[in-house]
């Protein structure tokens, strides 16, 4: 299978929500869909069409089917341990039957490149303790930083 990277466009809005909070989808993995409210989907997706807004998209498409079969989201922040901006990699989400395939280190160094492009210093990300498939990609891609993260109780 040949797939494309490439930034998200307004013709990619049906395949996304699908993906994003569709059956099988990146939103049921992490059991949110009670979460995520059509209004947070629709304003997540024009966030990334607004060239004045760091909230960016990058799609997997299977060349064979132009079809997306993932997505990468990362945003742009200040940092105030560098002089250069920072890249959150916020979701990394390919459809099931498309992963062990490349797919998702493609969309990380496309995320890599855009950050290099836009001059952040460092590119991070989370996971939950429990991905441990998603982890054996994170090791070869990037490193642990020894950081627990924190959340504001809900």
């Amino acid at each position: 299978m040949s797939v494309v990277i490439r930034p998200i466009e307004a013709k990619d809005k049906e395949e996304w929500v699908n993906l994003w909070t569709g059956p099988g989808g990146y939103i049921e993995f992490y059991k949110s869909l009670d979460k995520i409210t059509p209004e947070i989907t629709n304003t997540t997706f024009e966030r990334f069409l607004d060239s004045n807004d760091p909230t960016y998209c990058n799609v997997a498409i299977d060349s064979s089917t132009n079809k997306i079969i993932g997505f990468a989201t990362y945003l742009t922040h200040r940092n105030t341990w560098t002089i250069e901006d920072s890249c959150y990699l916020n979701d990394l989400f390919v459809c099931e039957s498309n992963r062990l395939g490349g797919v998702g280190r493609k969309l990380i160094n496309s995320v890599y490149e855009d950050a290099d492009k836009l001059g952040c210093g460092k590119t991070y990300w989370h996971t939950q303790f429990e991905n441990h498939r998603a982890q054996l990609l994170y090791t070869k891609v990037g490193v642990k930083d020894g950081f627990l993260k924190y959340s504001r109780p809900e």
